[in-house]
Formats: structure tokens, sequence, C-alpha cells
């Protein structure tokens, strides 16, 4: 008898698809749509994988995660912007909730495996789960940057050696309900704009000064959480260059403008190893400082206390304290830390 498999079922076509795969292959498939937060957005996702469940012929049952949503993420995400931080709610979702708290209950009842929609390759290495880069397709390699091995053991991800347009062709033509679904580019949990949202629990948006680098008052900007490092758009201020924010002080409620903020190093922190072990990766690394950014050329030096310092080749733009950087050996995704000082 095949495994039975989890398929974690968000209402879109990726995760619809990685189902009508695993179906296909005569695996015991069961769709599960975490119920995160209580919205229009969550009930029609639910909404929608049931259509699809019904579509496809498996079965269908919501996990209720709210409370451990909270806690694990948005906590983490206001916390993180009250701090003058850009958090990455996506990346702690992945670690906390859907390999986190939800792994844990669907194996205690009896899955073997929980199945996703994510375009990330995991390879069988000899004596590791290894997450490799689609170089040529839609990747999200990113997102599995805190997995540790338990927990990459236990993934499958049908659609990773697919394009999308092949995924939208697969549920096509096999009539599956939601294959011309629009995707979701939005944070998932918020409605209308993350600073609405952030008011919402509790953030107090007080103005303050924008401040140079010698600390002279150049204006007042209209709450820190409404900025973040490498910003130079909706500045509201005029200086006769391209301005950029520099720095953040969630302490005086002061933000540091300047037209250099070209990133020299890094540090990161709670540095975690996904594909290769320590001693494996080398001093030579190519490091993405955001989901999707450019991979740069850069030399890493790990200390004993899971921290690092990445001083780049090539000065680096759209480095933010708060986001996670990824680095990659050989096209497999080598380790994740969360990004700490930037040293211009």
């Amino acid at each position: 008898m095949h495994e039975k498999i989890a398929v974690a079922m968000s209402g879109g076509v990726d995760s619809s698809v990685s189902a009508f795969l695993l179906k296909k292959a005569s695996f015991e498939v069961h769709g599960v749509t975490f119920k995160l937060f209580d919205s229009e957005n969550s009930k029609k996702a639910i909404k929608d994988a049931k259509k699809v469940a019904e579509a496809i012929g498996i079965h269908h049952f919501v996990l209720d995660l709210t409370r451990e949503f909270k806690s694990s993420v948005i906590d983490y995400f206001v916390s993180e912007y009250t701090n003058g931080r850009t958090p990455n709610p996506c990346v702690m979702c992945n670690k906390n909730i859907k390999f986190g708290a939800a792994l844990e209950k669907l194996l205690n009842l009896g899955f073997k495996k929980i199945a996703t929609g994510h375009y990330s390759e995991i390879i069988n290495l000899d004596d590791r789960f290894g997450i490799k880069k689609n170089i040529n397709k839609k990747d999200q390699s990113y997102y599995f940057c805190l997995l540790n091995q338990e927990q990459i053991s236990k993934i499958i991800t049908p659609v990773s050696k697919f394009s999308k347009d092949e995924v939208r062709e697969i549920a096509k033509n096999n009539n599956i309900p939601v294959w011309d679904k629009h995707d979701s580019q939005d944070i998932c949990f918020i409605s209308k704009s993350y600073r609405d949202f952030l008011i919402k629990f509790g953030v107090k948006n007080r103005t303050g000064n924008f401040i140079d680098e010698d600390g002279n008052i150049l204006g007042r900007h209209n709450g820190i959480f409404n900025y973040t490092v490498g910003q130079r758009r909706g500045l509201n201020i005029s200086l006769g260059e391209r301005t950029y924010v520099k720095k953040i002080n969630p302490k005086s409620n002061e933000i540091t403008l300047s037209s250099r903020y070209a990133a020299q190093k890094i540090t990161l922190k709670n540095i975690n190893f996904v594909s290769f072990e320590r001693e494996k990766i080398p001093e030579s690394i190519k490091i993405c400082v955001r989901y999707n950014s450019k991979p740069s050329e850069a030399k890493i030096i790990i200390n004993k206390t899971n921290e690092a310092e990445v001083t780049f080749n090539t000065p680096a733009f759209n480095v933010c304290p708060g986001q996670f950087a990824v680095c990659y050996h050989d096209n497999y995704l080598a380790l994740g830390g969360v990004i700490n000082k930037i040293f211009y």
C-alpha cells in the first residue's frame, strides 16, 4: 500500500496540482487546509481547497492552527517592525507552522509525509537531504532556509520540476477548478495594508525625525514602521540627490538618510545549516539577501556560535536587518540566517 500523504492545500493551483499528481500516482492522498487566522481570504482558501478535493476525488479536512500562528508568526511580524527591522513571515511560517506544528499533528494522525506546492526540489544526498535551486524555473528554495533535516525528510514537492505555465496547463487539462486562479502576491494574513494591521495590533505610529549621518535634522517621518532600510520612494523629502533609508533607530525614533547605502559586509545570526554540514561549506559562496534577489559573490566566515560574517565581493543593495539571507553552494541551499548588522 502506498504511503498516506497529507497535501497542504491553500486553494491555489500549485498545491491543487500537487494533490492531483500524487492521487494519479496511487498514493493515499488527503487534502488539508490550515486555518491560520479569521478573514475572508482564509474562508475563500478553505472553500477553494474543498472544491478541488471534491473534483479530484480525495478527502479534505481543516486543521485549526490559529493559536500557534498568532504566537509564532503574527507576534514575530509585529515585534520586528516595532524594532525597526523587516521581517519575512513566510519563512517563519514554514519553520514553525507548516513544517512545525502542522507537521507534528499530521504525523500523529498517521500521515507519513506532507506535500506542498512549493517549487523547491528536495534531493537525497549521501548523508543529508538537500534543497536544490531551480535555476531555469520558478524557485522557492529560499523559504526552506530554516528547516532542519527531520522536517525536510518528511516533505514532498510534486510540482518542483515543472514551470508555472506547465502546472497551469496540467490543471486546465484535468479540469481542476482553480487552474486560472491568480497567485497571491500579498502577505496572506493581511487584507488591507500592513500598516493598518500593525496599528490594529497595538503598534504606535509615532512621528519623528529624518536625520543625516551627522545627526542633522532633515525633516519629519510619519512612523518608523512605514519605512524599510534601502527605501528610496515615499520619503517625501528632497536633498538634491538620490536618498535612501540607511538606518532605523526605534529607541530614538529617528531614521537616518544617506545617498550611500551599499553594504560592504553583513553579519548573520541564528544560522541554520541545510544541505551541508558546517565543515562542507566553502569560504566563497553565493548569497541572496532576500527572496528572489540576484545572488552576490561573497566570502563567509562562520563562528562556533552559529553566527557569520559575510563580505561581499561587490557592494550589495537592498540589504535589510531582519530579512533572511541564504547561501548557495553548487546550486544547493547551504544555509540561512537572519541579517543582523550591516557595514557600509
